[in-house]
């Protein structure tokens, strides 16, 4: 039995499918290919299609089948599914079937309807779908464009639609946001204007807007090829899911916004740049205006690094910033803990990262890292063989405790021993350590070192984070750790002793290493650290081409 669609069914099925918006004449059906025709018929779900009788084929019964049986097959343990056939890719001879494209009558820049959406997507359709085209552009934005049946966003009546104008005004801005501008510029089609000239048009604005979104969202820069230090992925949005966001959103504007890190600190940050580059234009000196110039790229450098971060950060978390040589507790954007911290030197930096906190170790052991040994102590035991003994680090071998007086460590290997200083009042790692276990064996503890923690310059440490008032730190986060349980610093001492004991959390807390040397206060002022690591400089060489 065959089935002939008529013109006027054809109109009201691709109507339907978004592909028409009026009836079609014969003769346009005619020039549909037809894997467009097959592409437009829809194809409801099973359970929505009634059975069907003999009359909805002009028959008084059906006809005995000669493929299917009619008895109930009992190998069968469920009724198969059918699967819709796989539609064929469109051919270069498809497309050599397409109407004309003819150009304009209409005065540039003003508004033609003859250029319709549906002319517009068909072209749009020619570009991201047709064989030997720009494989680049297609795999970026053919996914989005034909799941919407290549219907335009940003233009219209072959111009820029009013969503097309709010976007290119909020990429002109993108200055404010600490991005360039000039990497948002779209080039207007040039020559006669017709839709496919149009569709390209839309090709630019999409492409800009999906760049803006990248950016905003995970920065400019590759982290982990600034620094070995940076363990970090940004949260970078894909182009599918911006130009979603943008198609879907009611404001623009609000939408590219969004693409921005939430975070207050990023927020705060932005307004000062852009107060600070009103105060720029009222200045007339030159190095005054110079030395505000780079304080603005510090901003910048800094909103880059915001970008790296989660987008949650926890509403309990905690935030340890190198350069403030501080760690923070926050809990509902509050801080409710703060004390100092002494933070990785130069050559041994603590990293930026974030993780999170599942457990503390009290009266923990400190197993030596061998980069700790070979950096810092064979040179003492070099030249005194009793200099692990009076450190009160044990060394092993094969899991035997070996005399370290005994050998000669100016030749020793030292990949062939383990170095543990067991728990007691002289233990690196004081009377208890944070753990978030990561690739970095980085984490917070105590420190027998008191005197460091009144320096001015904290940046004194092998990587890991001591911290001045571990109890006070702990019973905060126990309490976070253990909700419903009532930790206390007299509990938390009934703890000490000559052996390891670990209390893991029931929830664990999100911690964020970071480095930002530029932040708002709450009265508004600009706070500048130091940049210890000089990673500050290294971003901002990075953002203005290897220009400081």
């Amino acid at each position: 039995m065959s089935m002939r669609l008529g013109p006027a069914l054809l109109a009201s099925v691709l109507v339907g499918a978004g592909l028409a918006s009026a009836p079609l004449r014969a003769s346009d059906a005619m020039r549909l290919a037809g894997w467009e025709v097959e592409a437009a018929i829809p194809r409801p779900p099973l359970d929505r299609v009634g059975p069907l009788t003999p009359g909805h084929f002009g028959l008084e019964a059906f006809p005995p089948s000669s493929i299917l049986a009619e008895s109930d097959n009992p190998d069968d343990e469920a009724p198969a599914v059918a699967a819709a056939p796989q539609l064929p890719e469109p051919t270069e001879a498809d497309f050599a079937v397409l109407p004309e494209d003819p150009p304009s009558l209409v005065e540039d820049g003003q508004p033609d309807p003859a250029i319709t959406a549906e002319r517009v997507a068909l072209q749009l359709r020619v570009l991201l779908a047709r064989p030997g085209g720009d494989r680049a552009l297609q795999q970026q934005f053919n996914p989005f464009y034909r799941e919407r049946g290549y219907q335009p966003v940003f233009v219209s009546e072959g111009i820029v639609s009013e969503r097309g104008q709010a976007l290119l005004t909020r990429l002109g801005q993108a200055g404010d946001d600490g991005l360039d501008p000039a990497a948002f510029r779209v080039e207007l089609p040039t020559g006669a204007r017709n839709a496919e000239s149009v569709a390209r048009l839309e090709l630019a604005l999409a492409r800009a807007a999906v760049l803006y979104a990248a950016q905003a969202s995970a920065g400019r820069t590759q982290p982990r090829r600034l620094s070995g230090y940076f363990d970090v992925t940004p949260p970078r949005i894909e182009t599918t899911e911006a130009l979603g966001v943008l198609a879907a959103a009611a404001s623009i504007p609000a939408a590219l916004d969004g693409f921005n890190p939430p975070h207050a600190g990023f927020r705060q940050l932005r307004a000062k740049l852009i107060e600070m580059r009103g105060e720029r234009r009222e200045m007339t000196t030159g190095e005054v205006t110079r030395t505000h110039a780079l304080r603005e790229r510090n901003i910048i450098a800094n909103l880059e690094r915001w970008r790296w971060l989660p987008r949650d950060l926890g509403q309990s978390h905690i935030w340890v910033n190198s350069p403030d040589y501080h760690v923070n507790v926050i809990r509902d954007g509050q801080i409710v803990h703060r004390t100092r911290t002494v933070v990785g030197r130069a050559e041994t930096q603590t990293p930026v990262f974030s993780d999170a906190m599942n457990h503390i170790v009290f009266n923990p052991s400190w197993y030596v890292p061998l980069s700790i040994v070979r950096r810092s102590m064979l040179g003492p035991a070099s030249r005194n063989n009793s200099y692990f003994a009076r450190q009160g680090i044990q060394v092993t071998q094969g899991g035997r405790q070996v005399d370290a007086s005994t050998i000669d460590w100016s030749s020793a290997s030292v990949g062939r021993y383990a170095f543990r200083q067991p728990p007691g009042a002289r233990n690196a790692l004081g009377r208890m350590k944070f753990m978030f276990p990561n690739r970095h064996a980085v984490y917070l503890h105590d420190t027998p070192s008191r005197s460091f923690f009144n320096n001015a310059n904290r940046a004194l440490s092998n990587g890991c984070v001591r911290v001045q008032n571990p109890e006070e730190l702990a019973e905060v986060l126990l309490n976070m750790g253990q909700p419903g349980e009532t930790w206390s610093i007299a509990r938390i001492r009934g703890l000490y002793g000559p052996s390891e004991r670990t209390v893991r959390f029931r929830q664990s807390v999100p911690i964020h290493l970071v480095y930002f040397t530029m932040s708002v206060d709450p009265t508004g002022s600009l706070v500048e650290l130091p940049d210890i690591y000089g990673h500050n400089a290294r971003v901002r060489a990075a953002l203005n081409g290897g220009r400081g």
